[in-house]
């Protein structure tokens, strides 16, 4: 049974988590570092589960190069509690399988895991990490995994996504009581707990969902969008892999679907904008996220953004997916910080929920870890396709809540 614990304690601005060079010993690391795997007195070790080969791979290629990113500021700022960030990393191909195989073998090496990608994948790992009292920043925005302290979800989740999406449709006038709205989803965790959002603004807008299911490895959804125009549906939601989200924008628009195409947060590859499917994405489709986009005019996009083409040179597949990771590190750092006196592994769970107000302005909106039963943020942003900006997409607006996504109760697992 995964519980929550909530614990008051004071939040510190993220510069302090970076300037903490002095707040052990030599006697403390050497005492932290003989107990603790992944810790001796130079170097903190962290665990990177990505999906380098499978669906996700431009993704998970994106999420490492970005985490490096951030891992080289840190360094250079002086590193956390005197000692530099190492990441060490394992390719799962989105397989839980090889995943709990590839965890297995890296756990000893590392204090905790930065990021692990994929609800599946985490869902196969979740008693491992629990019964080793670990720490793990997760690349999934799954709600039905809030609730346990082991398991960081940042932001907003699949479903209070789709549900300020839908909101935000329907106060721009382009659906209104009485429409169907066709909602496409991956099977499995994202899919469905997307649709439970959909489906709870639904009820609540006054409109009615047509889902149509489908796999990780489709890649004609001609039949799905076909089904839609049959029902006569006045926007699409779609939940799926970049190139299925493409493949909807494409066929919709060759069928004379006039319907906005809005997507959940990981449906979206600047590639895209080098194939086909470039003006029906352009003209129709927008895409929700708790994160910023590194093409929003901000200065901490722009520094991002030039952190990343000097590193890399070319704008990144996912955007979303650069932010995140520069995110969940910054954050790591920001609890590593706080366990200076005490790196083990239920130091680290312990700072956690210490984490009250962490924010990159211009990136990410204020979040909240002092409950792990309850979404960090419940705001999002509506993110337009523009070949012309950095990494292809851009705000449409400000993060922001909905009423009905404050109203929405998560599910969880405490």
């Amino acid at each position: 049974m995964h519980k929550s614990r909530t614990l008051g304690l004071a939040a510190v601005a993220l510069a302090s988590a970076l300037a903490v060079a002095g707040c052990s010993t030599k006697a403390e690391r050497a005492g932290t570092s003989s107990a603790a795997p992944g810790v001796s007195d130079s170097t903190i070790k962290l665990g990177v589960l990505m999906d380098l080969s499978g669906p996700f791979a431009g993704t998970g290629k994106t999420i490492l190069d970005a985490s490096n990113v951030a891992v080289k500021e840190i360094n250079a700022a002086g590193g956390v509690c005197d000692r530099k960030l190492a990441l060490v990393t394992r390719d799962h191909g989105y397989d839980p399988q090889k995943a709990v195989a590839a965890y297995d073998e890296m756990d000893p090496q590392v204090l905790g895991y930065l990021n692990i990608l994929g609800t599946p994948v985490v869902t196969a790992l979740r008693d491992k990490i629990e019964a080793k009292d670990e720490l793990a920043g997760l690349t999934t925005f799954a709600s039905t995994l809030l609730g346990d302290k082991h398991l960081i979800v940042l932001g907003a989740t699949y479903d209070i996504q789709t549900i300020n999406g839908l909101d935000w449709l329907v106060r721009k006038g382009e659906l209104r009581s009485g429409d169907s709205v066709g909602h496409i989803y991956l099977q499995g965790e994202i899919g469905e707990n997307s649709l439970r959002g959909s489906k709870f603004a639904a009820g609540k807008l006054g409109l009615k969902i047509v889902g149509q299911q489908i796999d990780p490895t489709a890649t004609d959804l001609t039949s799905q969008v076909n089904a839609l125009k049959s029902a006569k549906v006045k926007a699409i939601q779609v939940d799926s892999t970049p190139k299925q989200a493409a493949s909807v924008a494409a066929v919709a628009q060759a069928a004379g679907m006039e319907v906005p195409i809005m997507g959940g947060v990981s449906t979206f590859a600047t590639s895209l904008l080098t194939t086909s499917a470039a003006p029906a994405l352009t003209e129709h489709y927008t895409r929700l996220s708790g994160l910023g986009a590194l093409g929003a005019d901000t200065a901490a996009a722009r520094k991002l953004a030039a952190a990343w083409t000097d590193q890399y040179g070319k704008a990144p597949e996912a955007s979303s997916g650069v932010v995140h990771a520069y995110a969940m590190t910054k954050l790591y750092a920001e609890i590593l910080g706080k366990t200076c006196e005490d790196l083990t592994r239920p130091g680290l769970l312990k700072a956690r929920s210490a984490v009250t107000d962490f924010t990159l302005p211009g990136l990410l909106p204020p979040q909240d870890f002092s409950d792990p039963a309850e979404p960090s943020s419940r705001e999002a942003q509506v993110l337009g396709v523009d070949k012309d900006v950095f990494a292809g997409v851009k705000p449409l607006g400000d993060f922001f809540a909905s009423d009905l996504a404050k109203e929405y109760k998560v599910p969880s697992a405490g």
